[in-house]
C-alpha cells in the first residue's frame, strides 16, 4: 500500500502491495500505476515502509532508481521519495513537496557516527510556484548503540540524532544505522509542514 495523500483510487492494489511487504496474502488486481508495474514485478529488494506519524496512513515504497548517492523510490500511486543515502532528499505527490535538498552534510556525519554542527538547505515550492530555498543549522549527536526489530530479526544500531533550526522552524530526525550494512536502516524524517514526521522502516525480505 502506497500513500494516500496522493489521491490514489486503487485500494485493491494498495493492499496487494502492503501484503507483498507484509507478507499477507491478499487477492490479485489486474490495474497497476504504469511505473510502479514493472519495479513490483521484478521483486527486488529492498522495500520501505513508511508511516506519516501524525495520520497513521502507512505504505510501502519499491527503489525504482540509483545515482551516485540518490535512490528514487516509488509507491504504487505515483507518489515518490528520494533519498541521499537514507537521508530523506525530496518528496513528490505529497503536499507542496520538498522539489530537493542538499542533505550531503548530514548523510555523511550520520553515517560516519559524528557527532558536530552540519548544515542542510531544503528547496520548496510557494504557492505561486516558485522555488523558495530555506536553510537550517543542525546539531548531531551520536546517541550510543540500540537494537530495532527489523524483518531480519533483532539488529544492532547506532541512534544517531538531528535538531536543525532556522528562524522560522525547527524539527528532529532520528536515525538507526547498522554498522555491519553501512546504511541507515530506521529513521523517523520531517518532511515537511504539510506532511510533518514521516516513520521508514526498510524491509530486506521482499
Amino acid at each position: 500500500m502506497a500513500l494516500t495523500l496522493a489521491g490514489c483510487s486503487n485500494p485493491a492494489l494498495q493492499e496487494r502491495t502492503f501484503g507483498i511487504l507484509t507478507g499477507e496474502p491478499v487477492q490479485e488486481t489486474p490495474t497497476q500505476f504504469p511505473r510502479f508495474q514493472p519495479v513490483l514485478q521484478a521483486g527486488k529488494g529492498p522495500a520501505l515502509n513508511v508511516r506519516v506519524t501524525e495520520t497513521g496512513v502507512r505504505g510501502g515504497f519499491l527503489r525504482e532508481a540509483k545515482r551516485g548517492n540518490i535512490e528514487s523510490w516509488l509507491g504504487n500511486d505515483g507518489v515518490s521519495l528520494t533519498f541521499d543515502r537514507g537521508v530523506l532528499h525530496g518528496t513528490r505527490g505529497i503536499g507542496a513537496g520538498l522539489l530537493a535538498s542538499d542533505v550531503s552534510q548530514v548523510a555523511n556525519a550520520v553515517l560516519a557516527g559524528r557527532s558536530g554542527e552540519v548544515q542542510r538547505i531544503h528547496t520548496y515550492l510557494n504557492g505561486n510556484d516558485q522555488a523558495v530555498s530555506r536553510a537550517y543549522s543542525c546539531t548531531i549527536t551520536n546517541q550510543g548503540s540500540e537494537t530495532i526489530d527489523l524483518d531480519t530479526g533483532a539488529t544492532s544500531t547506532r541512534r544517531m540524532l538531528e535538531n536543525c533550526r532556522n528562524l522560522d522552524q525547527a524539527f528532529t530526525n532520528t536515525y538507526w544505522v547498522d554498522p555491519r550494512r553501512g546504511t541507515i536502516v530506521q529513521s523517523r524524517q520531517w518532511g515537511g509542514e504539510d506532511i510533518g514526521e514521516l516513520a521508514i522502516t526498510k524491509v530486506f525480505n521482499f
